[in-house]
């Protein structure tokens, strides 16, 4: 008789509080959408309300910021905040953490952590995080590939860039890797944003294709990690112009090439009480075993396919073997 898959280790629930959200709690979990809002409409503000020279002193404070270098090392206050932040995230939720076999992440190295879905914002991520704790090294020694819209956002580019933040360029991404950093990465990236269902028990992935992770590991030699994070989509509830309503002005292909062309999904998103707090919906998030690849230079783009539908197969595995105990039996899950 064939060997019996053995069945997924059940998944424990963390403990969510029923209470309010306290202020530190809001700080915490919601410092990088809060700060970005704060920092736009503060410019906003200071330069319609501030009389002069106090608006241009704010827009110059701004510009100082954003022309501080990154590379300076993290003062302790923001080290402290950085591992409050993932602590508090992880128990708001709660964030329960499943791996279909840790002991495979004893390998050194790096490693090329695919995550899925991104959702509005991939939350999840921070568990991977230089800062975080209780996971193995491999998993944690991380730099998490971000959109160069962080890096120019007056004051949160520098809490972001020390969280582990780096822009998702491919040379940025080879040069991590070659040091040894393990990459975190949603391969779907605000693409999936578009695809996104207001079904919360409908989830989509945009990984058909999505090469270019794939290739930067093979060169790295760095196995693949699946990874799919349940309940993560209904953090935020959202409305696209155009795409959700009303549709009917311009057709889907057209809005798909618009926001192709720049490189993000106009949303307006809003959680707790319409603020920039998401919702607290429990998250599990599903840690499959590694895909070992071979180290090549260059690859062929068979070699490269080949690869990139393992994962996706390893992707759509841990969704069917691991959603009902995840809280979400009746979910489905589309690949484009």
């Amino acid at each position: 008789m064939p060997p019996q898959r053995r069945p997924p280790p059940p998944v424990e629930q963390g403990a969510s509080s029923s209470r309010l959200p306290s202020l530190a709690t809001f700080l915490g979990v919601a410092w990088l959408p809060a700060g970005f809002l704060a920092v736009v409409f503060g410019l906003l503000a200071a330069l319609l309300l501030l009389p002069r020279p106090w608006n241009w002193a704010v827009v110059a404070l701004n510009l100082a910021s954003v022309l501080l270098p990154l590379r300076i090392p993290p003062p302790r206050w923001a080290v402290r905040f950085l591992r409050f932040s993932i602590a508090e995230s992880r128990r708001y939720y709660p964030i329960t953490l499943v791996y279909e076999d840790k002991d495979a992440f004893s390998q050194e190295g790096p490693h090329m952590i695919a995550y899925e879905p991104h959702s509005v914002l991939p939350f999840g991520g921070c568990a991977f995080c230089e800062h975080a704790e209780g996971m193995p090294r491999c998993l944690t020694n991380t730099y998490v590939a971000s959109t160069s819209t962080v890096f120019i956002c007056p004051w949160m580019r520098h809490l972001a860039y020390w969280l582990g933040c780096r822009p998702a360029s491919r040379e940025v991404l080879r040069r991590s890797l070659a040091a040894g950093k393990s990459i975190f990465v949603c391969p779907g990236g605000v693409q999936e944003c578009f695809y996104m269902e207001l079904d919360e028990d409908k989830e989509v992935v945009f990984l058909k294709k999505r090469t270019g992770f794939v290739r930067l590991a093979i060169e790295a030699g760095a196995p693949i990690v699946p990874v799919f994070a349940f309940g993560q989509t209904p953090h935020f509830r959202f409305w696209r112009p155009f795409i959700d309503w009303p549709a009917f002005l311009f057709s889907r292909t057209a809005m798909s090439s618009f926001v192709r062309r720049i490189g993000y999904v106009p949303m307006l998103v809003w959680g707790w009480l319409g603020t920039a707090l998401p919702h607290a919906v429990p998250m599990h998030v599903v840690i499959g075993r590694p895909i070992q690849v071979p180290r090549e230079a260059n690859p062929s783009p068979e070699t490269v396919q080949r690869y990139l539908q393992q994962y996706i197969a390893a992707i759509e595995g841990l969704f069917e073997r691991y959603k009902a105990a995840a809280g979400h039996p009746a979910a489905t899950l589309t690949v484009c």
